[in-house]
């Protein structure tokens, strides 16, 4: 079986860390936004509320937890503190704690990036928790994390690809531990990957989208007549597979399109368009604009 090189998508371009230490009392309130969160807490304790849990989920050091959609977070040192903002932020939050000279102490390091970063996001439980007794996502997360502090103090030449690398294999990790743990009967690729089948034939389109592809040789691969195939993938993915390759070729040319000065052309060969007037077609439908001027709006970014 080939690899799921599904996860070459793990991408995290843009990324950003900050570790904050509070002294109790306190209560930071994380307004709904366009960015995911990883947090570890490295000493003390917390209590997070979102709208994702029907009541706090307490942390402790060690324990990891990851909040992707966007949305809003209350933070507090325990119940006995107002669930009101103390400040306006951790950071913030920081300076206030750092004068006081009681209070039991915390310490969270915090990895943000933005939302459209990478296509895991859209499909990726809103939140999930990976305490310390999760021992092997747990310990090489934090693994992975350490060699993240390592690199943001260091002054080396590459640092910022290898911080990429990192949090691209957080991400990863992040999604192995997942996958076993997704509900039964929900509709997203990532949960399509669960399915020998149809997780083979998602790792096929990944692998090569360069090939064309069709519905009937996708369904001979993994072992499957063609409308068993299609009606497989569109109740475990969420749309047909022919749609479901357009979208995974269009987001692998936006990438290519930010990343390099490969010429359009190239590039929609690449992703398996034979014509640049119909790689320009399609992704104008899936976004909104032509590859050009995506190239153009997003070349400040790299």
């Amino acid at each position: 079986m080939k690899p799921l090189s599904v996860f070459d998508s793990a991408r995290v371009p843009h990324s950003a860390i900050t570790e904050v230490e509070l002294r109790a009392p306190w209560c930071v309130v994380i307004p709904p936004g366009k960015d995911t969160y990883l947090y570890l807490v490295k000493r003390g304790s917390c209590l997070l509320e979102t709208e994702d849990l029907d009541e706090p989920l307490a942390l402790s050091s060690g324990d990891l937890v990851t909040l992707v959609a966007g949305q809003r977070q209350v933070w507090r040192d325990s119940a006995a503190t107002p669930a009101r903002p103390t400040a306006s932020g951790f950071e913030a939050a920081a300076k206030q704690a750092s004068r006081r000279s009681e209070g039991a102490r915390t310490r969270l390091l915090i990895l943000s990036a933005p939302r459209d970063s990478n296509q895991f996001v859209s499909v990726y439980p809103a939140l999930v928790a990976i305490p310390r007794t999760e021992r092997e996502s747990n310990s090489f997360l934090r693994r992975v994390i350490s060699l993240i502090e390592a690199e943001r103090h260091a002054d080396r030449p590459g640092k910022d690809a290898v911080l990429r690398r990192l949090s691209e294999i957080s991400v990863i990790e992040l999604v192995r531990f997942a996958l076993p743990r997704l509900p039964r009967g929900g509709q997203s690729w990532l949960g399509g990957l669960n399915d020998a089948c149809i997780g083979r034939a998602i790792a096929l389109m990944h692998g090569d989208l360069a090939r064309q592809w069709t519905l009937s040789e996708l369904a001979k691969t993994v072992g499957m007549s063609r409308a068993v195939f299609v009606e497989r993938f569109s109740r475990l993915v969420g749309e047909p597979p022919n749609r479901y390759l357009r979208r995974v070729r269009i987001h692998r040319a936006a990438v290519a399109l930010e990343e390099t000065d490969e010429a359009i052309i190239r590039i929609a060969g690449d992703v398996g368009y034979l014509s640049e007037s119909a790689f320009n077609k399609a992704f104008a439908k899936e976004m909104g604009i032509t590859p050009a001027r995506y190239r153009r709006l997003h070349r400040g970014r790299r």
